[in-house]
C-alpha cells in the first residue's frame, strides 16, 4: 500500500473564534452608534445656535430699521452710546453727511449689525 503525501487535514477553526468574531462585531457596532449618537447631538446644537443667533440677528435689525426715518438733526443728537431696549446702539460721525450706526450686544460687546446713512446737510435758499 502506499502512503499519499497529503497534508494532514487541521480543524478548520479553533474553538472560541466564533465567539470572538461576535463580540469584536458587537464593539465595532458600539462605538459606531456612539459616533452617530454624538454626531447626532453637535447637530443639534448647531441647529440650536443657528436659530438663536437668526432670532437675535432680526431683532438687531428691527432696531436698526428706525434709524432710517431719522433726519439728520436726530442722528446728530444721538451721537454717542445709548440704550435702546436690549440693545446698546453707537452712533458715530465719521464725515459731514455721513453716520455710522452699530447695534451692539449687550452682553458680549459684539457689533451684532452695523451699517450707514447719508443725510446731508440742507440749505435753504432766503
Amino acid at each position: 500500500m502506499r502512503r499519499e503525501n497529503r497534508p494532514r487535514q487541521r480543524r478548520s477553526a479553533l474553538p472560541g473564534i466564533a465567539l470572538l468574531d461576535v463580540v469584536i462585531s458587537l464593539a465595532v457596532l458600539g462605538l459606531s452608534g456612539t459616533a452617530f449618537i454624538t454626531l447626532l447631538g453637535q447637530t443639534s446644537h448647531s441647529v440650536r445656535n443657528v436659530r438663536n443667533t437668526e432670532r437675535q440677528v432680526r431683532r438687531a435689525a428691527d432696531a436698526l430699521g428706525r434709524f432710517t426715518e431719522y433726519d439728520r438733526s436726530k442722528l446728530v443728537a444721538m451721537v454717542g452710546r445709548s440704550a435702546v431696549r436690549e440693545w446698546v446702539v453707537a452712533v458715530s460721525q465719521p464725515a459731514s453727511g455721513l453716520f455710522d450706526v452699530s447695534v451692539i450686544d449687550t452682553l458680549t460687546g459684539a457689533a451684532v449689525l452695523a451699517t450707514t446713512f447719508y443725510r446731508p446737510e440742507t440749505t435753504h435758499a432766503p
